[in-house]
């Protein structure tokens, strides 16, 4: 047989991405956590039912059978819970169980156990029903991986006063390993943009194993939208600003890859036939819905080309361009029309409110909208949002918003709107800044010209253009306020946390008014332990080798295996067919302690189904894969 590879090739691809991928930035596998690396999540909860989430990294082939429980207690002494639950290949050993029969407004306890070796404690919380007086939701936005530390994320899983994380979108960031990192060393894995179903599975892997993100999860339920880049910049309905038909597949194919992604490794309850319609409601008793809204990749019109779109360009006004389409519309209307809740709260994913600019030198020959990949860019669209919230008078309409990595808070503008009494302003919008992402939409605008722009867009409460952290929202019978906090960096591991600015809503009122101070919690936090980081390493022993992924799959001439490495140690490499004959064999050290690399060029093999083998000492690990062509 034919070597496909050889061990002066092997080596060399290795080296080569060694000096791209410095080990001391590495994620590790922590061993502690074996065979659940990526830790525990809980999502979308309803008065009686939450999703928890696990992923189980093992060389077992086949169906993997994973036991769970959810208790009252971190000790696990009253389960009110318990079952088993299947997973294999076909949905990347993700498991995802809706645990059904609970209690309205309760904290749960969870975990998970596999072949005899338990995963970390999660917590998670049901929702209320009835007469209720509070909620307090963290909102997040944009945690590009490659731009720094997740360090409001830590800030977050260490509050132990939330109901909820809700996150608004762009989880993950598509784009392969370019420019200079946030932080040396921080890097996206795989290295290359993610385009298949294969690599937005290794991106999710990744960005899961940070630690403060696994901690986050671990403390709360998600309630979780996507934007863009968890499929590509810039997305709409058939097309992105970063997808080149052809030379990147098709995008009808490349969008589904994406949404499945992030349906396995999200506790999101979402129908999984249906993976593009994430759009739901749920109720927080009669105090608050919650609509989340799909603005990208069901019904989107291309967006408008360009930084500005002048504001008399009659497609603004054109009545067949649309952000969510017929469908989401009306369910979203009716859903507003019959809702008991004293408010309504819109999660959705681009800036709503209008943003304006003067004339520019140089930059803005005329009045123009700014980003028309917004709301600003469906403005017909958005008038006939604010028709219906008048003509029905829809009380207490609050939207929620990530995308643009930087903070603000606004009325929502009518026909004759009144900036120093709020007459004529529909609702409020709240606009949380990036975890991560940079700062850098106004930095082509420079600062003296902001009292300008002020001017123009005078329903703009506060804004904040560059810094990072999230925003707490303060849900009370009496008002909704929310808090922007912000931390000190994102380049340091030690940082430290500060209020930027609060800005509250009155009931019956739908504008903002300026509180003097942060919302202040009335539970009682000490009374509901956040769930342990005390891992089991009683029972759990660690693998010195795991295969992670392995891209593309299918391939066609080659493929690529990433695994992750407990020691400097010599590994098998093994391919055989589904008969068990073995195609090659190779042995080669392993470059480094951490996240390693090999190209297997497979150009001579025929189209087929393969199974890869790594092995390291008495530890073996499997990975399907299938050449096409």
């Amino acid at each position: 047989m034919k070597r496909l590879f050889t061990t002066a090739f092997l080596f060399s691809f290795l080296f080569a991405f060694s000096q791209d991928y410095k080990s001391s930035s590495r994620l590790s596998f922590d061993p502690a956590l074996e065979p659940f690396y990526h830790g525990v999540a809980s999502g979308d909860p309803l008065p009686d039912a939450v999703i928890i989430w696990t992923r189980v990294t093992t060389a077992a082939p086949g169906n993997l059978s994973v036991q769970w429980e959810m208790a009252t207690d971190t000790t696990f002494q009253t389960i009110i819970a318990s079952g088993t639950e299947t997973t294999d290949e076909s949905r990347d050993h993700t498991v995802k169980i809706d645990v059904t029969g609970l209690s309205p407004a309760q904290y749960y306890f969870y975990r998970f156990e596999y072949d005899g070796k338990k995963s970390i404690t999660g917590r998670t919380k049901t929702a209320p029903v009835g007469d209720n007086d509070y909620l307090r939701f963290a909102v997040v936005s944009c945690n590009n991986y490659q731009n720094g530390y997740f360090n409001a994320f830590k800030h977050l899983a260490e509050r132990n006063d939330l109901d909820a994380i809700l996150h608004l979108g762009d989880y993950i960031y598509e784009g392969g390993v370019t420019g200079t990192p946030g932080v040396p060393g921080r890097l996206h894995e795989p290295p290359h943009e993610t385009i298949t179903l294969e690599d937005y599975r290794g991106r999710y892997s990744h960005y899961r194993l940070d630690p403060h993100l696994r901690a986050l999860h671990q403390q709360y339920p998600f309630i979780c939208a996507w934007d863009d880049h968890e499929t590509a910049n810039n997305s709409w309905r058939d097309g992105a600003q970063n997808h080149t038909e052809g030379a990147e597949g098709l995008w009808a194919d490349r969008k589904l890859f994406g949404a499945q992604a992030n349906y396995e490794w999200l506790p999101n309850r979402i129908d999984e036939s249906e993976p593009l319609m994430i759009y739901r409601k749920l109720t927080f008793g009669n105090l608050a819905d919650l609509h989340m809204l799909e603005t990208r990749l069901l019904e989107r019109s291309e967006p408008l080309s360009g930084q500005f779109v002048p504001l008399n360009d009659p497609q603004l006004w054109d009545s067949t361009r649309t952000m969510l389409g017929t469908t989401q519309m009306q369910w979203w209307q009716q859903n507003m029309l019959n809702s008991q809740a004293r408010w309504q709260i819109i999660g959705q994913q681009v800036m709503f409110t209008a943003l304006n600019l003067p004339v520019i030198p140089l930059l803005v020959p005329q009045p123009s909208t700014a980003n028309p990949d917004q709301w600003n860019g469906y403005a017909y669209e958005r008038q006939q949002i604010y028709n219906f919230v008048k003509n029905n008078n829809i009380q207490n309409f609050v939207v929620l918003t990530g995308d643009i990595h930087s903070s603000w808070a606004a009325d929502l503008p009518d026909t004759n709107y009144n900036a120093t009494t709020g007459a004529n302003s529909r609702g409020v919008e709240f606009v949380t800044t990036s975890i991560t992402s940079s700062n850098t939409a106004f930095a082509i605008i420079p600062s003296s010209l902001y009292p300008a722009i002020e001017q123009e867009n005078l329903h703009i409460k506060y804004y904040d253009l560059f810094n990072h952290g999230y925003l707490i929202l303060d849900i009370t019978k009496d008002r909704t306020q929310s808090d922007y906090y912000f931390v000190s960096t994102i380049q340091e591991r030690d940082f430290t946390t500060y209020v930027g600015g609060s800005w509250f809503c009155n009931n019956g009122e739908s504008f903002l008014r300026q509180a003097s101070a942060p919302a202040n919690s009335p539970v009682n936090s000490d009374n509901v332990p956040l769930a342990p980081m005390v891992y089991p390493t009683s029972v759990n022993e660690h693998s010195d080798i795991v295969i992670v992924s392995s891209f593309p799959n299918p391939f066609t001439d080659h493929f690529i295996v990433q695994f992750y490495s407990e020691k400097a140690n010599k590994a098998e490499l093994r391919l055989t067919d589904l008969a068990g004959k073995t195609i090659l064999t190779e042995t080669y050290p392993v470059a480094n302690v951490g996240i390693n690399y090999v190209k297997i060029d497979a150009q001579s093999l025929p189209p087929g189904n393969y199974i890869l083998w790594m092995t390291s000492g008495n530890d073996s690990f499997r990975r399907n894969v299938v050449k096409v062509r």
